[in-house]
């Protein structure tokens, strides 16, 4: 008897190649010049992968631009940098480009005399593509593609690299940023890169569970077959078999297919029948799997816990608020902030040329700022809070105004520095009110 065994076959995903083909104008990555559309695909395959770059672009956008409203050029600009958008608009699009990918694109328009910044457009990094480095290795042009797998539709457009020199020739640029890999040229290469077999599992179990609810939890079936395939004339017994082979797995094999083994050479009793097979710890090993997708996802995205991405951990809020603020704080620090740095970099840069802006520090702070509210704020007791802090400072706390002399009265309370039963009355207020939210 000959055994053949078909198995589930998950998908590996290629290391990003780029190809410089002496007969296109622009650069390729990947397989088919589908690099970035390969990592969207990851990404909505994994739930993970989803919940890391979500929650790496929130984190990034935050609570939008902060600057000096008093610099009337600065704030007028960022409420309508284009007609349809403002600012914090085009910064929460590129922190999500800027999560996936490590790079994001701005589209420049020049004002007719090309002395001056006119609008600024967000351009999805996906749709663009370098074009080829010159002799002092700058890159003069890009081109831009809504459907890199269908150019007969959508034919490539050219568009100049961002450069003040040529903005009065060329008014329409394209300011292209990323994070240079070590050993790639022209395009990033995402730093959670070595987890992506890993979302390719977690995309494949995920299937592979699905099909199990619709064909009712059976795992698999055995396929005996009486008689080996016969050979012909233009094929041996040999290739007959893997001929066979291959058009049952082309039925059974993959994530969604039913499982199956194939056995040759079974005749008497057991000649051509169907055996339902059931692996017995099959649940704890496809869990097993799960976890460790998890795992390494998380870490490829410099994940310090898993309640920062908003997944089940050890940690509570009511008993590890220290070590949750810890893991959010160190994520923000050594995440979240170089991020936020370099969008800050590039729309300063682009600011120099932007009439009347002005991008002095005042009272050693920056001109242009982005603020980050982390989630876990209070790791302090209320017991403690209520025994260090007067109940003014506990207002604030809790984002509520300061109660002057005269409100503490007419609700009944003494000032906060008499000791009496006012400040007992007030602090239970305050107590009440940090409890519900």
């Amino acid at each position: 008897m000959q055994t053949g065994y078909i198995s589930v076959a998950l998908a590996q995903v290629q290391p990003p190649v780029v190809k410089n083909d002496g007969r296109k104008q622009w650069v390729e990555i990947g397989e088919k010049n589908l690099f970035f559309e390969e990592l969207i695909k990851l990404k909505k395959g994994s739930t993970t992968q989803t919940r890391c770059i979500n929650t790496r672009a929130d984190f990034i956008a935050g609570e939008g631009f902060v600057y000096d409203e008093h610099n009337t050029a600065l704030h007028e600009f960022f409420q309508k940098i284009n007609p349809k958008h403002t600012a914090n608009d085009l910064l929460k699009k590129i922190a999500k480009d800027y999560a996936i990918f490590r790079g994001f694109a701005l589209q420049v328009l020049w004002n007719r005399t090309g002395t001056g910044i006119a609008e600024i457009y967000y351009q999805r990094f996906k749709s663009v593509r370098s074009g080829k480095m010159n002799e002092e290795e700058e890159v003069e042009e890009y081109y831009i593609c809504r459907d890199w797998s269908n150019m007969v539709k959508y034919r490539p457009q050219r568009i100049a690299a961002f450069n003040p020199e040529t903005a009065s020739a060329e008014p329409r640029q394209l300011f292209y940023f990323y994070q240079e890999s070590e050993d790639i040229e022209y395009y990033p290469e995402p730093d959670y890169w070595p987890a992506t077999p890993y979302m390719s599992l977690e995309a494949d179990l995920a299937e592979f569970h699905g099909a199990n609810v619709q064909n009712n939890f059976a795992l698999g079936n055995i396929l005996t077959v009486p008689e080996e395939p016969e050979g012909t004339a233009d094929m041996s017994v040999s290739e007959a078999k893997q001929k066979f082979l291959k058009d049952i797995e082309a039925r059974f094999v993959g994530p969604r297919a039913k499982k199956l083994m194939v056995l040759f050479g079974i005749s008497g009793e057991n000649a051509a029948q169907m055996i339902s097979f059931n692996a017995q710890n099959n649940d704890t090993l496809y869990g097993n799997y799960e976890k460790m997708c998890e795992q390494k996802i998380l870490t490829a995205n410099s994940i310090t816990s898993p309640v920062v991405v908003g997944l089940p951990g050890t940690g509570s809020l009511g008993g590890n608020g220290n070590e949750l603020r810890a893991a959010y704080e160190l994520y923000y620090n050594t995440v979240i902030r170089p991020d936020q740095a370099a969008i800050i970099e590039v729309f300063e840069k682009l600011l120099q040329y932007r009439e009347g802006v002005s991008l002095e520090r005042k009272d050693n702070k920056p001109a242009l700022e982005i603020t980050t509210t982390l989630p876990v704020k209070n790791t302090f007791s209320e017991n403690l809070l209520a025994e260090i802090l007067p109940p003014s400072r506990l207002r604030a706390y809790i984002d509520e105004p300061e109660l002057t002399p005269e409100e503490e009265a007419e609700m009944g309370y003494a000032a906060p520095d008499t000791g009496g039963e006012g400040r007992e009355g007030l602090d239970k207020v305050v107590l009440s009110a940090l409890k519900n939210g």
